[in-house]
């Protein structure tokens, strides 16, 4: 667990809500259990966990929109298949090692009990547990023939194959998991379920590692095709990446937050942004610790002349302009 993240935990009889979440009283958006009650609430609630990761661990191409479309996917699956009434989430990261841990929960019917209506599967494959969730992993496999696609947990599993990563599902008296490239799974009749008829219950664990490369399209076989949702959304009308500083004045004047930007910019970059434009209009003076955070730390990490040729800063007063270029100087050790 990160330091920092330890305030005031949540746990599945206590979870948070993205309604309740509040960050003076502790809240902390990993290592605690959320709960959503609509597709509306896991839409934001997954938005707002991804957020979080760009803001703080470093991700290579494709792993942010990767892990977007995975975690909706299978968030949404408690409504599309569970028929339980909510669904539970948590999220950790590990930044040292660059490494995403997410676990999605319910307390429904269960894969093996929703498999079972659909016609597409002969019965015999559903009497084992283990079985009925390697077959709901397979592409193209859902409970809901003619509305779905069954690319949920499909292109999750491919998704941890071509990363590296692994992957676990518990669902009523069945596991399946798939670890260092080997799948194994198991059908334990003694395994206790909350209640046999309507509440076997289901986990879904996987781990994507960040430092890796990763896209969905190719996890899909093509079948897919990509909207860079990360990059979109800071994409002007005229084509332009530009991160309005405004948006984020709450961190002027913080080392630590500011830090965060850093690694958030970081990611568009590697996300496939050529350049990004740091839009300073309406913003105040800066701190210096902003300045060095932000933009000197990035210029020393990329290079002064990849740093100019990939950062620009539009709309900044004169005082604000020489601040950065004040922080850039002392940072790469030239005269300010």
């Amino acid at each position: 667990m990160d330091v920092g993240e330890q305030s005031k935990l949540h746990h599945i009889q206590s979870p948070l809500t993205v309604q309740g979440f509040d960050r003076s009283l502790g809240h902390t958006r990993t290592n605690s259990v959320w709960v959503y009650r609509s597709e509306v609430e896991a839409q934001q609630l997954a938005n707002d966990l991804i957020e979080f990761l760009a803001d703080n661990v470093p991700c290579e191409e494709g792993v942010i929109d990767t892990l977007n479309w995975c975690l909706y996917e299978v968030m949404d699956n408690v409504f599309q298949h569970s028929q339980a009434e909510s669904g539970f989430v948590m999220m950790q990261l590990h930044r040292t090692q660059r490494l995403c841990v997410i676990g999605v929960a319910d307390t429904g019917i269960g894969i093996q009990k929703s498999l079972v209506t659909s016609a597409s599967i002969p019965r015999p494959e559903l009497k084992d547990a283990g079985l009925a969730i390697a077959k709901a992993l397979e592409q193209g496999v859902t409970s809901k023939v003619r509305l779905n696609q069954g690319n949920g947990l499909f292109g999750l599993r491919r998704a941890v194959e071509l990363n590296g990563g692994s992957l676990s599902v518990r669902s009523g008296r069945g596991t399946w998991q798939l670890q260092k490239g080997a799948v194994e799974h198991s059908h334990t009749p003694s395994t206790p379920v909350p209640e046999a008829e309507n509440h076997q219950a289901t986990l879904v664990d996987w781990r994507l590692e960040c430092a890796k490369r990763v896209r969905i399209d190719e996890a899909l076989g093509g079948s897919y095709a990509p909207i860079n949702e990360f990059l979109e959304s800071i994409e002007d009308p005229e084509g332009a990446y530009r991160v309005p500083v405004v948006d984020i004045e709450r961190a002027l004047g913080s080392r630590k937050l500011g830090a965060e930007i850093r690694t958030r910019l970081e990611n568009y970059l590697r996300a496939g942004a050529r350049y990004i434009v740091l839009d300073f209009k309406g913003v105040g003076v800066i701190s210096s610790s902003f300045a060095d955070e932000v933009l000197a730390k990035l210029a020393e990490s990329m290079g002064e002349l990849e740093f100019r040729r990939r950062i620009y800063v539009d709309s900044a007063s004169i005082t604000n302009r020489g601040l950065i270029d004040r922080a850039i100087a002392l940072r790469l050790g030239q005269s300010p």
